[in-house]
């Protein structure tokens, strides 16, 4: 450690300035590499990759990327969209880069930047099949928020990946809900079945299924899928979502309801889950905790127009009319072609 007295600041900054950079090791630049796996470790480990002068420019651009793809990790996408970025300017050519760089935006919710910079990728590399399945993503995150298109344009690049790679058993599962959302559940159970026989303990591929199921009304079939599901990953709070919403469709609201409060206590933020149990309260006519199901719903997503109308039909038959046509309005304000909303305010004159 270096001491530095008053008089000789100047010197001792100027030392300090002058020392080199320690050497990036054999066990940073693996670290690095696996930063995917460990992106804790991963970050450390790329920065001081990148800091050391005598890398080579390739390795510097595989450890810009790789760091960006462990801030990815961490959920910090503007941390990733820097370090792509630099690894852009050092390769413009890289096609990881760009679709990596696609992958930060589409997370920040910026879907038309994101199919553009994965575009970029893919005009690098015409057959690069995780940059199609990437920009599958991009368009079926940008449907399901924003309700903007179809999905088909999702369903279309999951299977130009997959005759690609056959073997990415993501993009099978990807296509399957894309499929069970726009009500193609047959093909959708074909897709999430692939992703089962091909990996007998796939938690995504039994949720999948079990959600195609659901839409062929296979209430008993669905469950089990979920149960399978839950069982290899008991921490995710979608499948727990959608067993109740199965146990619901089989009028078994007390179990419904013990699903959606796991899902609940897993995510305490997921307005489907709040909203889901509000119905089951609705069912079991314990109304006034359906409206507060239906409030947090509101309150965690205020443009979330079925909670609206559920806690406006609830008020409706608590004989609590203003407070209805209030939570009509705003689903109308929200949506004006909801067809829901505006017959409740026809009924009541407006």
């Amino acid at each position: 450690m270096v001491a530095c007295r008053s008089t000789g600041l100047l010197l001792c900054a100027a030392f300090l300035l002058a020392t080199p950079a320690r050497a990036a090791t054999i066990a940073d630049r693996a670290e690095c590499d696996a930063s995917a796996d460990k992106p804790e470790l991963g970050v450390a480990a790329c920065s001081r990759v990148i800091d050391d002068p005598s890398t080579p420019m390739a390795q510097r651009v595989r450890a810009w990327n790789n760091r960006g793809v462990a801030h990815f990790g961490l959920h910090d996408y503007d941390a990733a969209l820097a370090d792509h970025d630099e690894a852009i300017k050092l390769d413009p050519r890289n096609a990881f880069a760009h679709v990596r760089h696609g992958m930060a935006q589409t997370e920040k919710g910026e879907f038309e930047r994101a199919i553009a910079d994965i575009n970029e990728g893919l005009a690098i590399d015409q057959k690069y099949a995780f940059a199609l399945g990437q920009r599958g993503q991009a368009q079926f995150k940008r449907r399901l928020i924003t309700k903007k298109g179809g999905w088909e344009p999702a369903i279309e690049d999951f299977g130009e990946a997959i005759k690609l790679d056959p073997n990415l058993l993501w993009l099978y599962s990807s296509r399957g809900v894309a499929y069970s959302n726009n009500r193609q559940y047959s093909l959708a159970a074909v897709d999430c079945g692939e992703v089962i026989k091909r990996d007998i303990k796939n938690s995504i591929g039994y949720n999948c299924r079990g959600v195609a199921y659901e839409g062929l009304k296979d209430y008993g079939r669905a469950v089990a899928d979920y149960d399978v599901s839950i069982a290899l990953s008991p921490n995710n709070a979608v499948a727990y979502w959608n067993r109740g919403n199965a146990r619901m469709a089989l009028r078994k609201p007390d179990e419904a309801i013990a699903d959606y409060d796991q899902a609940i206590a897993l995510n305490p933020r997921d307005f489907n889950a709040f909203n889901s149990r509000g119905q089951a309260f609705v069912v079991k006519r314990e109304r006034e905790r359906a409206i507060a199901d239906y409030t947090r719903a509101i309150e965690l997503n205020p443009s979330y127009v079925e909670a609206l109308n559920n806690r406006g039909l609830t008020y409706e038959a608590l004989n609590r009319r203003i407070e209805a046509i209030a939570d009509f309005h705003k689903a109308q304000s929200i949506d004006s072609a909801d067809k829901l909303s505006r017959q409740q305010l026809r009924m009541f004159g407006f």
